[in-house]
């Protein structure tokens, strides 16, 4: 039986728009596959003014107008719809996937210490881990904060010297999933144990938002002391405590994208610690 949306030219119509902004966005950052947020900043900084505003009869489309943020609320319903009806291919929009999630390299590279990238959403691991295989480096993803589960499984696979780089969003939820990585790292440590572990959130990072000009949208429902603490952590920079800049907006203002910040700074990294840096996050 065939789907009701399939009938509504209005869900054809916002369908279309929404398949014309990512074979756009294929043309222009020169990628095919990104995440729903990536398409959200990418559409938000278009200077096309084309986003279809309908009426209450079906298909009627009596202006159409610059993307808004607000439009961002309704892009899951209609890139689902894009996708059944064919207009965007289905692996094209990569999702949040439940759960989390360890990718090790077959080959790991010849340091006198191992090196994790952690973030806190999954929907970027496909971008990520070529980046991490490249330079044999395990990658990690967690819903939120690290369980109990995870920083076992750190555990036993670590057996040495190790570096973890982070990366999270700027928002009051997320700002802080490094330090609190470390922090449950530290109270799993077994007694006794001297394997030394270093931490560094790599991004995104205020001066990051600053320097790449990424925009920064209406942030998530957190508690009052999430949402203070954010507040001076934001205040030297003058950033809105209120709003979020998040580690998708990469895919359209960094150069590669997210995968090629992750490549930069891996490189960088792999060969250049200098793990004496304060800015390090020591256990």
């Amino acid at each position: 039986m065939t789907e009701p949306f399939v009938d509504t030219e209005t869900d054809r119509t916002k369908s279309r728009w929404l398949a014309n902004a990512y074979h756009d966005f294929v043309a222009e950052i020169g990628r095919s596959r990104t995440t729903l947020r990536g398409l959200f900043y990418y559409a938000l900084q278009r200077k096309v003014s084309d986003y279809p505003i309908c009426g209450w009869f079906v298909g009627e489309i009596r202006i159409t107008r610059p993307y808004h943020e607000s439009d961002g609320e309704k892009l899951p319903k209609w890139m689902g719809k894009a996708r059944k009806l064919g207009f965007v291919p289905a692996d094209a929009i990569l999702d949040e996937i439940p759960g989390e999630h360890v990718f090790l390299p077959e080959l790991c590279q010849k340091r006198p210490y191992s090196i994790e990238v952690w973030l806190n959403k999954s929907a970027l691991n496909p971008l990520l881990f070529p980046i991490c295989e490249k330079h044999g480096v395990t990658l990690v993803s967690v819903n939120g904060k690290a369980s109990v589960d995870a920083i076992k499984a750190f555990y036993q696979r670590c057996n040495g010297p190790t570096v973890i780089l982070c990366l999270s969003d700027l928002s009051s939820d997320s700002a802080f999933f490094c330090r609190d990585l470390a922090t449950r790292i530290a109270e799993s440590k077994i007694s006794g144990s001297d394997t030394k572990i270093k931490l560094k959130h790599i991004g995104l990072k205020p001066d990051q938002v600053l320097e790449l000009k990424i925009p920064m949208v209406q942030g998530r429902a957190d508690s009052k002391e999430n949402l203070e603490k954010f507040k001076m952590y934001l205040k030297p920079r003058s950033l809105d405590y209120r709003k979020m800049a998040e580690l998708d907006a990469m895919e359209v203002y960094y150069p590669g994208g997210i995968a090629g910040f992750l490549d930069k700074s891996l490189s960088q990294y792999g060969c250049d610690f200098n793990l004496d840096d304060e800015s390090w996050l020591c256990i």
